[in-house]
């Protein structure tokens, strides 16, 4: 059984390293994928973008371990969520919220069944000590339903999607930041398409940092040195620049709003 492992735990310390062996402790037949540690720390809608962007590509039965956790050791729950065949394991802070929209047959559970959990002194690595093992044990075939108890009651993440505020401009945010610089904002290239045709328009600007960019491209080959926008491989509008990083020209930050105004 395929584990993939999404957290903010970064590549230089002991903690991704940890979970791989509370795993292999309980099922040495586990597959472990690492998907991404580089998450920026304690930024959970970039924990739900790679999530949302990746978790498709994987074969269904997959579970996924998604760490990204400012509350832990708090009274915040922890999440099973079983959904178009696959497994998903989290803190209950918004981190899921792209998987609960997947359909009809979605199914949240409270992990409530504490034998399934290491026994440690420490409250601050509830990844090892309960997400990891359930992980592994899921893994081994334990049903989803000895595990933890169905609930409707779970955080979402509103700010993870753009919000149309006036009949002519959306708000989003900037949800992630490739090794290019380029910047991928929270706004759907085919929920904005469907904006403008709705409208009528085949024109939007994109407003940040008091600087707007209207230069639309198909791929990366600019050749004006301006920054543009495209809509990414992951479906979502970006702002990029040819072989510069638009993210450090532009001075944004992540987390950044973003205005689109169509004309």
């Amino acid at each position: 059984m395929k584990i993939g492992l999404i957290t903010d735990f970064g590549e230089n310390d002991y903690f991704v390293g940890t979970l791989k062996g509370v795993i292999k402790k309980i099922n040495p037949q586990a597959d472990i994928i690492d998907i991404c540690h580089g998450v920026p720390s304690y930024f959970i809608q970039g924990g739900s973008y790679v999530l949302e962007k990746t978790y498709r590509f994987f074969p269904v039965g997959t579970i996924f371990l998604v760490v990204v956790d400012p509350g832990v050791g708090t009274q915040r729950k922890l999440l099973l969520v079983t959904a178009a065949g696959f497994s998903f394991i989290a803190p209950d802070n918004g981190i899921l919220t792209p998987i609960f929209k997947l359909g009809k047959d979605t199914l949240v559970r409270e992990i409530d069944q504490e034998h399934f959990f290491l026994i440690s002194g420490s409250s601050t690595f509830e990844a090892r000590d309960r997400m990891a093992p359930v992980a592994a044990h899921l893994s081994k075939g334990v049903a989803a339903s000895n595990i933890g108890s169905e609930t409707t009651e779970y955080v979402v993440n509103s700010d993870y999607y753009p919000q149309q505020v006036q009949p002519d401009r959306i708000e989003g945010r900037i949800i992630h930041v490739d090794k290019f610089g380029n910047m991928i904002s929270n706004v759907p290239g085919k929920w904005l398409f469907e904006k403008l045709l709705a409208r009528g328009s085949q024109h939007f600007i994109l407003q940040i940092n008091n600087q707007e960019i209207s230069e639309y491209r198909q791929n990366y080959a600019s050749t004006s040195g301006l920054p543009f926008l495209l809509i990414g491989s992951h479906g979502n509008l970006e702002i990029a620049m040819n072989r510069r990083q638009a993210f450090r020209e532009l001075k944004a930050q992540l987390n950044q709003k973003i205005v689109i105004v169509f004309s």
